[in-house]
């Protein structure tokens, strides 16, 4: 007979979840404090809960206006929830423990393994290093070029508009600082456009693709013939340009005379508009343009992007690239009468 007493097992599922949700909980509790809204008062619990929720799962919905209601203080905890919840509560864990030099045990390990999907155990902490160090660079290259537009317009507080925007961006989280508008008065300036692309596309594609196309890319430098890319990588890759460009050229003929949106625009700026929203629509959340001024079959278009989101172990939410692609290869292959699910000439294992 079973006893009712009986303790269950706290699986590293678990432990992700339970360390999300407790995230979640001291990001409310930060959040409800006076030191956290511009007008020193208390913010309601339903309001805090919610921001918290939507920095850590980097949504980018919010029921109060990031930029006007928190303060300082509230928008660097809103920065460092984006933050843990784009690279995930497992590796900040990590990197404490690093930064205390603890031991980094089996069941940590698992930990890891099991947030990053991996099949391996062997090499965790570098990947966790690698991770924590490619994040650093690559979200500072972002601020930099941020304010080389930001500062001349909003002056020293152009600094943290560039930090935030270079969080929120690379991970995803789609809430910015600026105003009402996110970044509709920056849709013709390339330096803001492409940076905040290239932080939402590089956060999206996840961090074993990183590793996996630098090691091709040195292999390939030191002329070795085993230099090639991984099955996942090779499909992430392609799986994202195509459907960056594709998304682009739909939404730049659905919106080309659409006044509210590309309408009044030139001809380079509709493109990089329509590139753009290409882009933030897989996930991140920020605008260049009105949506609620979009066409319905624009909408349709969005929602399908936003659908498949980004890629695995990445900062974008969705079904994955990479989930759609097998989908898909599947269907073509059942019709085709194949045995297999084939791409680029490599077959997908049951």
């Amino acid at each position: 007979m079973k006893r009712f007493g009986r303790k269950k097992e706290f699986t590293t599922t678990r432990i992700i979840a339970v360390g999300f949700f407790v995230t979640i909980v001291i990001g409310t509790f930060l959040l409800m404090l006076p030191l956290s809204s511009k007008t020193g008062k208390v913010t309601g619990i339903v309001d805090a809960l919610f921001t918290s929720t939507t920095s850590v799962c980097v949504t980018g919905l919010v029921t109060v206006p990031t930029y006007a209601h928190w303060s300082l203080f509230g928008q660097v905890v809103i920065a460092l929830l984006a933050q843990v919840g784009g690279l995930g509560v497992i590796t900040f864990t990590t990197m404490f423990m690093l930064i205390l030099r603890r031991r980094i045990g089996m069941k940590e390990r698992l930990l890891i393994q099991d947030a990053y999907n991996l099949d391996t155990i062997q090499g965790l902490v570098v990947l966790v290093k690698k991770i924590l160090k490619g994040t650093l660079v690559v979200e500072t290259v972002g601020a930099l070029l941020y304010m080389a537009v930001f500062i001349p317009d909003y002056g020293w507080k152009g600094v943290w508009y560039s930090v935030f925007n270079a969080v929120s961006a690379f991970c995803n989280a789609g809430m910015d600082v600026i105003g009402p508008d996110s970044l509709s008065r920056y849709v013709g300036n390339p330096v803001v456009n492409i940076t905040t692309m290239g932080l939402i596309i590089l956060g999206g594609l996840g961090f074993p693709v990183w590793w996996n196309v630098l090691d091709v890319m040195k292999q390939r430098k030191r002329k070795c013939r085993t230099g090639r890319e991984s099955l996942n990588a090779k499909l992430v890759l392609f799986m994202t340009a195509f459907l960056i460009v594709v998304g682009a050229i739909l939404i730049l003929i659905l919106e080309y005379q659409n006044p509210a949106t590309l309408g009044p625009l030139s001809f380079f700026d509709k493109i990089q508009a329509a590139f753009f929203q290409s882009v933030t629509t897989r996930t991140a959340g920020f605008c260049t343009i009105s949506q609620s001024g979009l066409n319905k079959s624009t909408a349709l278009v969005c929602c399908l992007l936003m659908f498949i989101g980004g890629s695995p172990s990445g900062t974008a939410g969705g079904i994955k690239t990479t989930t759609i692609a097998v989908l898909v290869l599947t269907v073509v292959s059942i019709i085709k009468g194949r045995r297999d699910t084939e791409m680029f000439g490599r077959r997908v294992s049951d």
